[in-house]
C-alpha cells in the first residue's frame, strides 16, 4: 500500500494572510496601528519577502490595510466583508441554520399567503411535478420555491436571512453535497414529495403543518448531509 508524504504548500501568502486576517479580526491590532515590517513579518513567519508581500496585498485588496508609501500598513477595518464570511461557511452551519430558520418561515407563510400568492405557489409546485415526471432536479426550482416561502411571510428579515442562506450555498462543497443526496434517484422523489407536504399546507393555511413538515424536510437534509 503506497503511503502518503508530508504536504507542502505553494501558496504559503494564503496561510500569513489568514493568521493576519485573524489577528486583527481577533482586536489585536485596532483601526490606525501599524502592522509590523516586511522585514518583521518574515522573521515571524520564516518565510521570504514574496509571500509576505502577497499577504499583505491580500489584506489590502478586502480592505483590512492600507498602504501608505514610506510608512508601512496601517489597519482600517478589524470586521470581515460579508462577502469573506459568506465564503468561508461551511455546510454543516448552513444546515442548522435552515433547520432553526425554515419551519418559522413556513408556518407564517401558511398564516400569510393571499389568494394571489396561492396561485404563485401552485405554479412552483407544477414545475416540482414536471421534474419528478422527468426524473430530474435543479437547484433553481428548490431556491425559488424556499424564497418564495420567505417573502410569502411578510417578514423582509425572513427573505434578507434566505438570500444569505443561499448566498452562501454558491460554493463548490454544497454542490457536491446535493450530487450526493437530493440530485440521486435514490432522494429525489423523497425531495420532490417533502417540498409538496409544506407547499399543501401553506395553501391550506395549516401552519402547524407546515412547520411541522419543514422541520422533516430540514431533518432529512441533515441526516443525508452525514450519511
Amino acid at each position: 500500500m503506497k503511503s502518503f508524504t508530508p504536504v507542502t504548500s505553494n501558496k504559503l501568502y494564503i496561510q500569513i494572510y489568514n493568521q493576519m486576517r485573524d489577528a486583527i479580526v481577533a482586536g489585536q491590532y485596532s483601526i490606525g496601528d501599524q502592522l509590523p515590517s516586511e522585514k518583521e513579518l518574515c522573521a515571524m513567519f520564516h518565510v521570504s519577502r514574496v509571500p509576505v508581500r502577497e499577504a499583505l496585498s491580500a489584506l489590502e485588496l478586502n480592505g483590512f490595510v492600507e498602504s501608505v508609501r514610506g510608512a508601512g500598513y496601517y489597519v482600517t477595518r478589524i470586521t470581515p466583508a460579508v462577502e469573506d464570511m459568506i465564503n468561508e461557511v461551511e455546510p454543516h452551519d448552513i444546515i442548522r441554520a435552515r433547520l432553526t430558520l425554515e419551519p418559522a418561515i413556513a408556518r407564517a407563510a401558511a398564516e400569510m399567503i393571499t389568494d394571489e400568492q396561492q396561485k404563485e405557489l401552485r405554479d412552483i409546485i407544477e414545475r416540482f411535478q414536471a421534474e419528478g415526471k422527468q426524473d430530474t432536479y435543479t437547484t433553481k426550482v428548490d431556491r425559488e420555491f424556499h424564497l418564495f416561502l420567505a417573502k410569502v411571510s411578510g417578514n423582509t428579515l425572513y427573505f434578507m436571512m434566505m438570500e444569505m442562506v443561499f448566498k452562501t450555498m454558491e460554493q463548490r462543497m454544497w454542490d457536491l453535497i446535493l450530487s450526493r443526496t437530493v440530485a440521486t434517484p435514490k432522494y429525489r422523489e423523497q425531495n420532490n414529495l417533502e417540498h409538496l407536504n409544506v407547499a399543501q399546507a401553506v395553501l391550506d393555511h395549516r401552519a402547524d403543518d407546515a412547520y411541522a413538515f419543514m422541520k422533516e424536510h430540514m431533518e432529512r437534509l441533515q441526516e443525508r448531509y452525514w450519511s
